[in-house]
């Protein structure tokens, strides 16, 4: 006969205790060893095509773009690159996902702000900016993600003072993430992981405050590119394509993790034997980011290459105005 309470253990045994993140091992025993190889390899190619992307955009900026630009472009162009790395990390060292999500956090704050920056170097800085606009330029500042919390700002005069206050939201991502990364390995050196998503879950309220920095963040994002897409300042440069693939990898990287962090909640993605309803989530994850920064890489790739400057600058209002009367 066959012992049902040895049977039960052994089952409890091979299946750890949810919201647990696999070691090295577990993770081989979990996936097997093709499976295994298969993660490690495509990890390993997508990161390294997506390096050699980004060298070869940084040759190209080097001779081309105007000297004070490189810096921010790198910061930008290397988005894919970082994602790609930072997800073959999370495959070789499964056990390390808590703090490279929040460092991966830390660094998409960076680039954000890096890319608004970049946005006022073509504009010619934020005076040059409400200039080339002219007076009476309404625009809508209700946009998302907040725009169900911002319809009092639905159509406002765009002045230099809102410039510099949506440059603050934007900044203020930086020092948030950092704040909580802060706070999420104080709880891990106090032995308290992260887990599912519940109120018992010390962690939960934690991601909540940088879920909202975020959401705030990237909406100072889409007010710089509600200016481009109003006025069409920028010309020849590619600017709402690049702005497109930027965003689709943010937003794609957060609502993933949120959704795959609500379904291992809820029981939908069990566990199997050596790994975790979250674990298989996080593979799962992984597996799709990999898909993603490999294609939208590539796109990226080919508009900053193909598109490095900004060839027509946007003109001052005394050049438009000999225009006219030419």
């Amino acid at each position: 006969m066959v012992d049902h309470a040895s049977t039960v253990d052994t089952y409890n045994y091979s299946c750890p205790a949810e919201g647990t993140l696999p070691t090295m091992s577990q993770l081989q025993q979990g996936m097997g060893v093709s499976g295994t190889a298969w993660l490690y390899v495509s990890s390993v190619l997508v990161c390294s095509v997506n390096c050699a992307m980004f060298l070869i955009l940084v040759r190209k900026f080097i001779r081309e773009v105007p000297e004070r630009q490189v810096p921010n472009l790198c910061w930008v162009t290397s988005l894919f690159t970082a994602i790609s790395f930072f997800t073959c990390l999370m495959i070789f060292l499964p056990r390390s996902t808590e703090f490279l999500l929040g460092a991966y956090r830390v660094y998409e704050a960076m680039v954000i702000g890096r890319f608004v920056e970049l946005n006022l170097m073509w504009y010619g800085g934020e005076k040059q900016l409400v200039n080339n606009v002219g007076e009476n330029a309404f625009m809508r500042f209700n946009l998302p993600p907040c725009c169900c919390c911002l319809l009092c700002l639905r159509n406002k005069l765009l002045t230099r003072k809102r410039v510099k206050h949506v440059r603050l939201v934007v900044g203020q991502m930086i020092y948030i993430q950092v704040f909580v990364l802060f706070l999420q390995l104080v709880l891990q050196s106090n032995d308290i992981h992260d887990g599912p998503l519940s109120p018992a879950n010390p962690h939960t309220y934690v991601k909540f405050v940088g879920r909202i920095s975020f959401l705030f963040g990237f909406w100072g994002l889409f007010v710089f590119f509600k200016i481009e897409h109003t006025f069409k300042l920028l010309d020849g440069f590619r600017y709402i394509e690049k702005f497109t693939v930027m965003k689709l990898i943010l937003i794609l990287f957060i609502l993933q993790e949120t959704i795959i962090e609500g379904l291992a909640s809820a029981g939908i993605i069990s566990c199997i034997p050596h790994l975790s309803g979250l674990a298989r989530g996080f593979i799962i994850n992984c597996c799709m980011v990999m898909v993603e920064s490999f294609i939208l890489g590539v796109v990226s790739f080919y508009l900053y290459f193909r598109y490095p400057v900004v060839k027509n600058q946007v003109k001052s209002l005394s050049e438009e105005e000999v225009e006219m009367k030419a």
